[in-house]
């Protein structure tokens, strides 16, 4: 079982054509790396929030779901770095702003699947030069959070219909009772992998080099605009980085 980010939506950004949005998420990715400032990390991830929801038409509640099985990532990020930083005020600083940077670039790459359909995105990487093989790789790999995690509530749900307590009991007990959850989600995730490979073969997938598309990619005028647009905020950031602001940005 495979569960889809994509978001049925009306909007600007499910609009745009595949390639342009692969460029700006590769943009605005990239910018977000070099970010390290505690004020601006959090200022950039909120207005990518914002950004999805005025242009992706993609309520905050969607985009704070997706990224929920990602949490305790986060929150080991946040909490690692007092211990390794000392004064440990300076960890917290250092926390915030790596922790909301990961957060911001996690945001972006799963606004791309959430405003653009699987065989779309495949079809602009292939378009960008990217082998067919790699691209779909790659789509696979990063729906397999999602689904993943919902198969692991999902057994989590029917562990606690049997009588299992996973929220009782000190850390090393609460431990011991997650292997009930951890087996049987490796189980299924290699029946799920094995189906999977199944359903490729039987399309008979990798049988010619040279493939085929039902409906061609054509950039439109809007395409052209946004594209412009991404340059001009990659070029006036490498400028503000440069020149004005580099302890910051």
């Amino acid at each position: 079982m495979m569960y889809s980010l994509y978001v049925e939506k009306r909007s600007l950004l499910h609009a745009l054509d595949p390639r342009v949005k692969i460029i700006g998420t590769l943009v605005f990715g990239t910018i977000g790396l070099m970010i390290k400032d505690p004020v601006i990390s959090p200022l950039i991830f909120f207005l990518t929030l914002l950004g999805f929801k005025i242009l992706g038409k993609i309520d905050f509640r969607t985009q704070f779901k997706v990224m929920k099985p990602l949490i305790p990532i986060f929150i080991l990020t946040f909490i690692s770095w007092p211990i390794i930083v000392k004064p440990v005020e300076k960890g917290v600083l250092i926390g915030i702003a790596y922790t909301f940077r990961i957060m911001g670039i996690t945001l972006i790459a799963f606004g791309l699947m959430m405003t653009t359909k699987q065989r779309e995105l495949i079809r602009g990487f292939t378009k960008l030069g990217l082998p067919y093989e790699i691209g779909l790789t790659v789509l696979i790999a990063l729906r397999y959070i999602p689904t993943l995690y919902s198969l692991a509530k999902n057994i989590m749900d029917a562990q606690r219909s049997r009588g299992l307590e996973l929220e009782k009991g000190n850390f090393i007990e609460r431990s011991r009772k997650m292997v009930a959850i951890v087996i049987p989600l490796l189980v299924i995730s290699i029946k799920t992998a094995h189906e999977l490979a199944i359903a490729m073969e039987s399309r008979a997938f990798g049988a010619s080099k040279k493939r085929t598309h039902l409906v061609d990619l054509k950039m439109r005028k809007s395409d052209y605009i946004a594209l412009t647009v991404i340059v001009i905020v990659a070029l006036l950031y490498l400028g503000i980085k440069f020149s004005l602001l580099p302890h910051l940005l």
